[in-house]
């Protein structure tokens, strides 16, 4: 009778121990997971869907370059022909004039925010520091989680996935808090500092190409240059870098042949004879530069064209 008690026990505790066992495996399944969920908000679903809606959101606040609005083309002029374009541009030009100054504020925007980000130990004591300090932190712990893949023994893959997976976490948490409203050391609520800052720059640097006269149309646009900039930082920062293999933007040139990576207006007995004038919003796409026959392809590039 005892023997067939410790055997029972045996059974019990072996039970015990594989659903110990199971618990364990499952916690690790999901640490080294690299799909995203349905609802995670990095999907691919809803990558798409907010880039559509950011590229809404620089239309308007370019505006359509009509009406109550001055135009300075000598300026216009010099923008088409940093992007490379060789085309004499004219007030007429609506579309293409439009196209160069929202190319202008995504640069913009993208140049403030490293140049922000570029100079963690200028911020990193200030509440608002602290995206700058985490990417600081993070681009260390990436290097050093490497490192003891690389230079230390073992045959487990955990460690090498655990990588990728910590840039997931951290970026996911940037993509979703990073830039937001600050509560400051009274418990109350403001704009972060970046956004309130470049907030001004961005308008008085797109004012000098186009300038609209009526106040309260001035007003309602300029006041949509907060949300575009955390849009379009979180987007090309952080939220691109939760993908595997990140995501990245990749800018068409001037002369380049049309293809199926971009979007824009033509016939297609006519796709032969365009080339790219201005591209306006990049490619963003996963392997793009490794493999463009296998990339994944989120939104496509969006160009003006021009017959060779």
């Amino acid at each position: 009778m005892n023997q067939m008690a410790d055997i029972q026990a045996l059974e019990r505790k072996n039970a015990e121990l594989k659903k110990e066992a199971s618990k364990y495996q499952s916690a690790l399944g999901n640490a080294i997971d690299l799909q995203l969920s349905d609802d995670n908000e990095n999907n691919s679903v809803n990558l798409k869907k907010d880039i559509l809606s950011l590229q809404d959101s620089l239309e308007d606040y370019v505006t359509n370059c009509k009406g109550d609005i001055e135009l300075d083309i000598p300026k216009i002029q010099a923008l088409l022909k940093k992007y490379g374009s060789q085309t004499v541009v004219t007030k007429d030009q609506k579309p293409l004039i439009k196209a160069v100054l929202q190319r202008y504020v995504i640069e913009q925007i993208l140049d403030y925010a490293n140049s922000f980000i570029g100079n963690p130990g200028i911020h990193e004591e200030m509440l608002y520091g602290i995206e700058t300090t985490l990417l600081f932190s993070t681009e260390q712990l990436l290097e050093v989680m490497t490192d003891l893949a690389d230079r230390r023994v073992g045959d487990d893959d955990t460690i090498k996935l655990l990588n990728i997976k910590l840039r997931q976490q951290i970026f996911g948490a940037l993509g979703n808090r990073g830039f937001n409203d600050m509560i400051n050391v009274d418990k109350k609520i403001q704009r972060h500092e970046f956004i309130t800052y470049f907030k001004d720059v961005l308008n008085n640097e797109i004012g000098k190409y186009r300038k609209i006269i009526d106040p309260f149309q001035k007003k309602e646009v300029e006041d949509m240059a907060a949300d575009i900039i955390q849009k379009l930082v979180k987007l090309f920062l952080f939220r691109f870098q939760v993908h595997e293999p990140v995501a990245n933007h990749h800018w068409c040139k001037y002369g380049s042949q049309i293809d199926d990576f971009m979007d824009g207006i033509w016939e297609e007995d006519e796709i032969d004879d365009l080339i790219v004038d201005v591209c306006y919003f990049p490619l963003i796409a996963q392997g793009f530069v490794n493999n463009k026959s296998k990339c994944q392809i989120y939104t496509p590039a969006k160009v003006i064209t021009k017959h060779r």
